[in-house]
């Protein structure tokens, strides 16, 4: 698959999550709504918006790094676009219990630095 077929798909499955998530607010009342209308919701905007990242991470790096190789800098816009869009998950998850302070954002952000560290670090061993 070429990058460009990748990006397509990508693009596609993003639009697909994306509407689906604008389809859960428009027809779901949170006040009514149950634990399963809850994960749906937090499912179709996180895959959306990891597909963004991804998307964006993607085609910077196609641009800015030619030499690297394709799936290389795909893998690493996928894991980046998905650890991003779960700190983002995660903080509007806090921010609705009430429980999100600068605090904890700046500790899920080191924790999300630290995992990118360590999975860098063991790409470059292998």
């Amino acid at each position: 698959m070429s990058l460009r077929q990748y990006v397509v798909m990508l693009a596609l499955g993003t639009a697909i999550s994306i509407s689906a998530w604008c389809i859960v607010m428009i027809s779901i009342d949170p006040s009514t709504a149950g634990v399963f209308a809850f994960f749906v919701f937090y499912l179709t905007l996180g895959a959306g918006i990891a597909g963004l990242f991804t998307i964006g991470g993607t085609m910077i790096r196609a641009r800015k790094y030619a030499e690297e190789e394709v799936h290389a800098a795909v893998a690493r816009s996928f894991r980046q676009g998905v650890m991003l869009s779960l700190l983002f998950l995660t903080c509007l998850f806090l921010l609705s219990r009430n429980l999100f302070s600068l605090g904890t954002m700046v500790l899920l952000i080191v924790l999300v630095g630290l995992i990118e560290f360590l999975m860098m670090s063991v790409r470059r061993e292998t």
